[in-house]
């Protein structure tokens, strides 16, 4: 099989609608330009990508997420917030827990902002099994706390303790 195309024109050519066939060429191309590509590009292909996610079902629609979760790590490195909205509404729409590139990428660019879906999530994810991702959840949370310098007397911490008690003295970094 001859390898997947993974010029600068590839991406832009994915960034305008193109997308390749399958997750893995599309990731392979995000892990070949990602650092990079123009960030107006890469913000593009998180739409692109997660309209294709919502088109797919079962393992193709895993791997598009994934793909998704790696281009918002790509633009967390490069301390972009052009898709801060995503993650966020992504993190407060999952039902199940999501790839960590999600995470990893509010633990370098989440703000005060994201404190409430984190919370949200925390408090869906209950069950066998979910132990991995509240763990991980809480070091989000902590990390955005400490780096953004949140008290509790920051509004957006105030609003979680209010509507999320139990999650908030779980997340909320011990003193």
């Amino acid at each position: 099989e001859t390898p997947p195309d993974c010029s600068p024109e590839a991406l832009e050519a994915a960034a305008g609608g193109e997308l390749p066939e399958t997750p893995e060429r599309m990731g392979a191309l995000v892990a070949a330009q990602a650092a990079s590509a123009p960030l107006a590009s890469l913000h593009r292909l998180v739409g692109l990508v997660r309209a294709r996610e919502s088109a797919e079902r079962g393992s193709a629609r895993a791997g598009w997420l994934v793909i998704r979760a790696a281009i918002h790590q790509a633009l967390a490195a490069r301390r972009s917030t052009v898709a801060l909205y995503d993650l966020r509404e992504t993190l407060e729409a999952a039902k199940e827990p999501l790839p960590v590139g999600f995470l990893a990428a509010l633990t370098g660019i989440g703000d005060a902002s994201c404190l409430e879906p984190l919370a949200v999530a925390y408090a869906r994810a209950k069950g066998p099994g979910h132990d991995w991702w509240r763990t991980h959840l809480a070091s989000t949370f902590q990390d955005i706390v400490r780096r953004e310098r949140l008290t509790r007397r920051h509004a957006a911490v105030k609003k979680v303790r209010a509507r999320w008690p139990d999650a908030a003295a779980a997340l909320l970094p011990r003193r």
